[in-house]
């Protein structure tokens, strides 16, 4: 509501970006609606889903829940449901993540799976909770609530990937899992079944961003920094950011963190007045170019396009640099079959010059 109030916040809902043009301090984004906006820097944070649990008879079974679902019950006053005084509650990590599908660990299931078990034992003393796991990653100050689970009770039985736990019955559930320390198969009989259901990126949104904003993502979706430690929120094409899950799964806090990040970042561009370009960009030889349009499909930062363009008394396609976004990489002019293209202070005659010095 204090965002969608703030005289200096527009919020615009059930719409979606269709045309993005410009560069760093000067782009114009147009809306499905038709509505056009200018402004200097965009930051990606579109969020992730949650995964939708297709396996350990979720859907079938009305005792087979997800963490969210549970905790939901514990926050409303459903609990006493939740979890019975007299019942047993087997919880299931790592659902829908670490495996072929979604090979990257999720990073909150651990915790927020802890925390539940923490809940219950607290308010239910004679509950039996079960956490079925493959490792337990409550990292930081989140080892807390490991340490006050173990304290209550709560029965911590290792499984492996391999050999993944099994849920049958139909009356009360059976869970089946194989110890592998003990290399025995335990038959733990449960009121309730909670899984522990990972975070997934909209593959199909992030894919058509990607390709609107022109910038990568990585192998599993999420959208790619350009250096995961010197330039962890930045794209390689200057003036957009990326925050949150958009980047990959992470808690809330982790993302309060990157998303100020990417804040103070934006902030570096909007309170200049005007913007110094490299020295060093590419430079275009119009009578050269034969628009092939190699020079704009390899250029990684978007600072080279093949456009209409005043040539003469009339108009040719030829290739255009915008100097704002060029960072003097040569790539193009490297992949130039016509030699149309040079990189200034770095043209061939001045690198033959060079040479013949040495």
């Amino acid at each position: 509501e204090r965002v969608s109030q703030h005289p200096l916040i527009t919020v615009r809902t059930g719409t979606t970006v269709t045309a993005l043009k410009g560069f760093v301090g000067n782009f114009t984004a147009r809306l499905a609606d038709g509505a056009e906006f200018q402004h200097g820097v965009i930051i990606v944070a579109t969020g992730a889903g949650e995964y939708q649990p297709r396996e350990f008879r979720y859907g079938v079974h009305p005792r087979v829940l997800t963490q969210r679902e549970l905790a939901a019950r514990l926050a409303t006053g459903a609990g006493e449901a939740a979890a019975p005084v007299a019942g047993r509650v087997v919880m299931i990590q790592c659902v829908g993540s670490r495996n072929a599908e979604h090979p990257y660990c999720s990073r909150v299931c651990c915790t927020r799976a802890v925390r539940n078990a923490v809940r219950i034992k607290e308010r239910w003393p004679d509950t039996d909770v079960w956490i079925l796991y493959r490792d337990i990653r409550t990292y930081g100050l989140r080892e807390r609530d490991y340490q006050r689970a173990r304290e209550l009770g709560v029965v911590f039985v290792r499984f492996t990937a391999e050999r993944p736990p099994e849920v049958t019955g139909e009356d009360r559930l059976q869970v089946r899992v194989v110890e592998p320390l003990l290399g025995q198969e335990l038959v733990v009989a449960a009121d309730w079944v909670v899984l522990s259901t990972g975070i997934v990126p909209d593959r199909a949104g992030n894919a058509a961003l990607a390709q609107l904003l022109k910038v990568p993502l990585n192998d599993d979706g999420f959208f790619l920094e350009a250096h995961a430690k010197l330039r962890p929120v930045d794209f390689a094409t200057e003036g957009i950011y990326v925050a949150g899950l958009a980047h990959g799964a992470k808690s809330m806090d982790e993302s309060v963190s990157q998303a100020l990040a990417a804040a103070a970042r934006a902030c570096t561009v909007l309170e200049k007045k005007a913007l110094t370009a490299q020295s060093a960009i590419a430079e275009v030889w119009p009578e050269r170019c034969v628009a092939c349009g190699v020079c704009e499909a390899i250029c990684p930062y978007s600072a080279i396009a093949v456009e209409w363009q005043p040539y003469g008394r009339g108009q040719r396609r030829y290739a255009k640099v915008t100097p704002a976004l060029c960072k003097g990489c040569g790539a193009c002019v490297a992949g130039c079959r016509s030699g149309a293209l040079d990189l200034a202070g770095f043209t061939d005659q001045q690198v033959l010059a060079e040479v013949g010095e040495l």
